[in-house]
């Protein structure tokens, strides 16, 4: 047993589970002690529907404490994989985006609560042998109910993917803006919305590696009068 996270009430820790038939592979259990903390989450787990997060193992209801068992992925922190491509590499950055919506497209059906906890560095983890984007649940009673909070963390998961560079297409640019603003919410919606413009942003992408520095330096031109002008609309 490895423990990850302990204070007082709860404990997160990877343990290797013989009722759960999964080859013996570590497990993360989620154990709360306290009477209020038990109150709270076994119904949470109880309403998670068989079959629906294929993460979710079991809960254990106890006299003193309750246990959810979820899979364990190991792998990099997210944040910290991004960080190795290079920030004009628009289509590895895309992938990793698609493979992130991925592993979150599960969370519109889940308690925000659970949502947010995977969401936190380093719980959302890039696991380089098979190239996805994995979910840690490891769920802090500190955490709040919060719809907010769940797509403000994953909002910044966009910003470092697709930081500002000369080719980074304007259409992955609105993207990102209609996801800030709530003009496209949840994730499945955000997952389409996505699906829905990634071929033609990496056409973009691509006509941008090939333009001169004058024709781009044009297109910035425009660029900044359409923010100009789009600051002044939201004001008046």
């Amino acid at each position: 047993m490895e423990n990850l996270f302990s204070e007082t009430g709860y404990t997160a820790s990877i343990c290797i589970d013989i009722e759960t038939k999964n080859n013996f592979k570590p497990l993360i259990f989620n154990t709360y002690s306290d009477p209020k903390q038990i109150n709270r989450f076994l119904p949470l787990f109880y309403g998670i529907t068989p079959g629906l997060c294929d993460s979710f193992h079991r809960v254990i209801p106890g006299s003193r404490c309750i246990m959810a068992i979820f899979d364990y992925h190991q792998g990099v922190p997210l944040m910290d994989h991004l960080k190795t491509i290079d920030k004009k590499d628009f289509p590895e950055r895309a992938l990793v985006v698609s493979r992130l919506l991925d592993a979150v497209l599960i969370l519109d059906m889940l308690p925000d609560i659970f949502a947010i906890s995977a969401l936190r560095q380093p719980n959302t983890i890039y696991v380089k042998k098979d190239n996805t984007v994995r979910l840690n649940f490891i769920i802090k009673p500190e955490e709040q109910e919060s719809a907010e909070e769940k797509l403000g963390i994953f909002i910044e998961y966009l910003e470092n993917a697709f930081l500002k560079n000369r080719y980074l297409p304007e259409l992955v640019v609105d993207f990102v803006k209609k996801v800030r603003t709530g003009e496209v919410s949840g994730f499945v919606a955000i997952c389409a919305a996505w699906r829905g413009i990634s071929a033609a942003a990496t056409e973009e992408y691509n006509t941008y590696k090939k333009e001169s520095f004058i024709k781009y330096l044009k297109r910035r031109s425009k660029q900044k009068a359409k923010e100009k002008l789009e600051k002044r609309k939201n004001k008046s």
